[in-house]
């Protein structure tokens, strides 16, 4: 992948929109400005979390050509204040389209403008347009026919990719992680392809279709009716984006292509300028639910971004709380977390009283790397340096117990910084699938073997009960031999061990259970949090016996199990209880720290 840099001129501000506190990014022209300013319209819940790198990328690039460019969240999405949960949010995303396209006319000092959509963002950016009157330019990027396409959509992307459709009796759906209220569905099935005939939206339009199942050519039939300017092109990336979230994904190609298509008007002024900043205070903290959240840059050169939660205090007090929650990234997501979680689990844990700063490692997310990124680099311990900068950032606000919790690759990360850091209090260890990497070790074929995703041995002995397994077996619909490749690793695994107990031979020392022993005995306390069909479960078991049965009596660890979920605990109920548990850990720890409940402090803070 390509390297995710930072340019001076990125800057980070809050702004008030569509009845929310919203995180946008103002990424200023370099060199000869253009006279025409670009708006990005987010797509919304899971392709939203895929193509947040492609966006940043997308961003910087039209800076660099020339273009003031602003990205931003739309009302309960993201870094944004809310939640998804509340009623009708159409609304709410239009408005916020509206605001952030004055507020980008405040920076700039000019209202020409273009309008930048993926998919959902693609319907929401024409309507937003339509209600302003019209824009210059409007970029369609894989747009839905119609926001009831796009709602069937979600059942059956959901289905696909394995991941569960929950529908509840009031009407609500929880697709991919991500909730869709009744009145917001209702809205986006009223949601037409284009605005009605007679309203003016946008002079010239392109539409980059995807590369894996174009379907945007009777918009461009469409558009045409109407005698709107339309350039129709495929634009390479799109299918590979939404797999999963990663970075940088849109090729070098299809960037040129917006580029040209948007520089088609004449360039402004006489000459290269310096880079604009922004005419405004910028806005880095706001209050909301009894929590201040903060967007911060640290470490060497600033080069980190975070969001820090911290309990509400009184303007210019400083937190009520010493002890700081650590969120490390998951995968390809930025600091959100999958389906937005560690911004829940980040505020949930503020609101009791402790801080909590979900931040991009670097190559993710607002963080840059100088370098290629991998996701191999997920696994790499080159990441403990950029934990012990967000450790020494929270040590200067005041924060003096640390904890650092990590879902799969984020647990890693933090096992191996709690290894490296001896400020470290605790870890929460969330579906863990590798704490140790060996390279050139027998352990390898395990070791890979427990990155291929599949259920825990105990979800398939408890399926072998099951007669209709047997049915879908007999129709080829499950992953037989990928199955039996996994249990023989960890069957042979098993066996290994046992038999280098048998003869006697001594145990290593640098083994995972060992290592948790030594933190164990230096005071760092281990939570692990693990589905109980998770495939990490049998990994963690492996290590720590059935239900940390090897550490049972070791008063700094803990193995809880939580039921009826997924790998990255997408359901309500679950994150409820990894919050709950995670909340009566902290508390525990405060008691044992203070002899007092964490409450005496939230009080004094409130007298």
């Amino acid at each position: 992948m390509n390297p995710v840099h930072t340019q001076a001129a990125d800057q980070p501000f809050y702004m008030e929109a569509g009845g929310s506190t919203c995180l946008a990014w103002f990424h200023a022209a370099q060199g000869q400005p253009r006279g025409i300013s670009v708006l990005m319209c987010q797509a919304v819940g899971y392709e939203a979390l895929c193509a947040y790198g492609a966006y940043r990328q997308i961003s910087q690039a039209l800076a660099q050509a020339g273009f003031d460019v602003l990205r931003f969240d739309y009302p309960g999405t993201g870094d944004a204040s809310g939640s998804e949960a509340e009623g009708d949010r159409v609304p709410d995303w239009t408005a916020s389209i509206r605001t952030a396209a004055q507020t980008l006319a405040q920076i700039t000092g000019h209202s020409r403008l273009a309008l930048f959509g993926l998919r959902l963002g693609a319907q929401l950016a024409l309507q937003a347009a339509a209600q302003m009157g019209g824009v210059e330019r409007i970029v369609l990027w894989a747009p839905c026919k119609s926001g009831r396409a796009f709602t069937r959509e979600l059942r059956a992307a959901a289905t696909q990719r394995g991941a569960r459709v929950q529908a509840t009796p009031d009407g609500n759906v929880l697709s991919m992680g991500f909730l869709y209220t009744a009145p917001t569905l209702s809205a986006l099935q009223a949601l037409p392809g284009l605005p009605p005939p007679e309203q003016v939206f946008a002079r010239h339009v392109l539409i980059l279709d995807r590369d894996d199942l174009p379907q945007a050519k009777p918009l461009v039939v469409q558009l045409n009716d109407r005698g709107v300017d339309t350039q129709y092109a495929l634009a390479a990336g799109y299918a590979a984006m939404m797999q999963e979230p990663r970075q940088t994904l849109i090729d070098s190609q299809s960037l040129t292509l917006l580029t040209d298509w948007l520089a088609a008007d004449p360039l402004a002024g006489d000459g290269p300028v310096a880079a604009r900043s922004l005419p405004f205070a910028p806005v880095r903290e706001h209050r909301f639910d009894g929590l201040r959240e903060s967007a911060v840059q640290f470490g060497p050169g600033s080069d980190l971004f975070g969001v820090l939660a911290e309990p509400d205090t009184q303007a210019g007090e400083a937190p009520a709380c010493d002890t700081a929650v650590l969120m490390l990234s998951v995968g390809g997501n930025y600091r959100v977390g999958p389906n937005r979680i560690y911004t829940r689990l980040a505020r949930s844990i503020a609101q009791a009283g402790y801080c909590a700063l979900r931040f991009d490692l670097p190559g993710l997310g607002d963080s840059p790397t100088q370098n290629e990124f991998s996701m191999r680099d997920l696994y790499s311990k080159d990441t403990t340096p950029q934990v012990r900068a967000a450790i020494d950032f929270l040590s200067g606000r005041g924060c003096r117990h640390f904890y650092l919790l990590g879902i799969c690759s984020g647990s890693f990360v933090a096992f191996q910084s709690a290894l490296a850091d001896e400020r470290v209090t605790g870890q929460v260890l969330m579906n863990s699938r590798l704490l140790e990497w060996r390279q050139a070790n027998p352990d390898g074929q395990w070791q890979e073997a427990m990155q291929q995703p599949y259920k825990s041995s105990s979800f398939y002995r408890r399926q072998l009960l099951r007669p209709e397994v047997y049915r879908r077996l007999l129709r080829g619909e499950i992953d037989v031999r990928g199955i039996s490749r996994r249990l023989y690793a960890l069957l042979v695994a098993r066996w290994q061990r046992g038999l280098r107990k048998l003869l006697a031979r001594p145990v290593p020392q640098d083994d995972v259970l060992s290592k948790v022993k030594r933190l164990s005995a230096r005071g760092t306390a281990t939570l692990l949090l693990v589905t109980e069909d998770d495939d990490g479960r049998d990994y963690l078991e492996f290590h720590f016996g059935r239900r940390g049965s090897y550490l049972r009596d070791d008063p700094n660890f803990k193995m809880v199990l939580v039921q009826n979920s997924d790998h990255t605990f997408t359901d309500d109920p679950a994150q409820a209880f990894v919050a709950a548990t995670l909340k009566s850990h902290l508390d525990h720890a405060h008691r044992l720290q203070t002899g007092r409940p964490l409450s005496d402090n939230l009080q004094a803070a409130g007298a």
